[in-house]
């Protein structure tokens, strides 16, 4: 049973709007996240403006980065010593993502040191999208991951979307922004670990 604090998100905003919300928040997480890659990685980065936040803010360093977003493509490609490996498949335009068997097929003979993910809610100890399919393809990513991140702002927290796909309790540590409260902290850390992103 869902605690009464569970709100249902609307309907999906579509990638680019989600670009402009909350940026200052997604920036500092974005910071957070790159603190946590070393050189010579093999990095995740799924869908979504959190994760495409990364791909801006991440260091000229030696990297293979893997992904499913063209929008985490286009700006990976100011780093020419960057190894990018793009994963082909059925094109979401609402998401700017590929999803489907072919992307599945690409993604699951990889081996990936870290894993970064983003979401549509987090509640219950489930982490949760709106699309089965791009659900599909972040929890393979997880699950082929030795080190496994779930990147969102604190406005995602305690917030349900219609596909749970992963549990909190398998991922290494959430990162959020400091406007996270004592409420939203708690079943987070009963799961996992937490890092504020300042």
């Amino acid at each position: 049973r869902l605690p009464e604090v569970a709100h249902a998100v609307p309907a999906e905003i579509p990638y680019f709007e989600k670009l402009a919300v909350h940026q200052e928040e997604k920036r500092k997480i974005a910071e957070a996240a790159c603190a946590l890659i070393e050189p010579d990685d093999t990095i995740f980065l799924g869908p979504g403006s959190t994760c495409a936040a990364i791909a801006r803010a991440l260091p000229a360093m030696r990297l293979r980065v893997v992904t499913n977003s063209i929008i985490a493509l286009n700006m990976l490609q100011i780093h020419p010593g960057m190894e990018v490996c793009c994963l082909g498949g059925q094109y979401r335009r609402r998401s700017g993502s590929f999803v489907g068997p072919v992307a599945e097929d690409s993604l699951a003979p990889l081996g990936i040191d870290k894993c970064f993910v983003g979401t549509n809610g987090v509640v219950s100890g489930a982490i949760s999208c709106s699309n089965l399919e791009e659900g599909r393809i972040q929890a393979l990513a997880c699950d082929r991951a030795a080190s496994r991140f779930l990147v969102c702002d604190s406005s995602k927290l305690e917030q349900l979307d219609f596909y749970n796909f992963y549990s909190l309790d398998r991922i290494d540590a959430v990162i959020t922004d400091a406007g996270v409260t004592d409420d939203q902290r708690r079943p987070i850390e009963e799961c996992t670990s937490l890092i504020i992103a300042r």
